[in-house]
């Protein structure tokens, strides 16, 4: 009697093996690393897209104002600024009349609306010079400056960036007595 030693075992007694046990593993790491470096790059690319800007409209009394630089210089005067200039001897009084300039679209409109503000403070200003500042060299130049760097708080709403919505300002008349 012979023993066979190749036999194989019955195929009942042996475990069958699968190839596919590992694969869902490897598929749900893929689409993670996929999913996490698309997150990752839009996060990336909004952060170093420039940001739009736009340009606030204003309104008041429920109309837009154009405060964009249309080109053209448009011109408001400011008539009748008459205060009393400040020190010991009050009969002293300085009258002033301006005219304006800038090139916003709606230049004399923005101007008219806040005329009351613009009067307010240039009398605020003008009554805080004496009669001896007055006579100082360069004191209309001095009083230019100090009201257009008023003026520009006062219209500071209306600015386009740094620069100011009055560009020059000119005296049409300049009284002391």
């Amino acid at each position: 009697m012979c023993a066979q030693i190749d036999e194989l075992p019955d195929s009942h007694d042996a475990p069958a093996k699968s190839g596919g046990g590992n694969l869902i593993p490897v598929i749900i790491g893929v689409l993670l690393a996929v999913g996490l470096s698309a997150g990752a790059t839009f996060i990336m690319i909004n952060s170093l897209k420039p940001e739009e800007t736009v340009k606030p409209i204003i309104t008041e009394g429920g109309q837009p104002l154009d405060i964009e630089p249309s080109g053209d210089e448009k011109f408001y005067e400011l008539n009748d600024l008459i205060t009393n200039l400040g020190g010991p001897v009050k009969a002293r009084y300085i009258d002033v009349q301006l005219k304006m300039e800038g090139l916003a679209g709606d230049f004399e409109k923005i101007l008219e609306q806040n005329e009351h503000r613009i009067r307010d403070k240039a009398l605020t200003i003008l009554g805080n010079y004496t009669y001896e500042d007055a006579q100082l060299d360069g004191f209309q130049e001095r009083v230019r400056i100090d009201l257009k760097k008023g003026f520009s708080g006062v219209l500071r709403k209306y600015r386009d960036g740094e620069s100011d919505l009055i560009r020059q300002i000119y005296f049409t008349q300049f009284v002391i007595q």
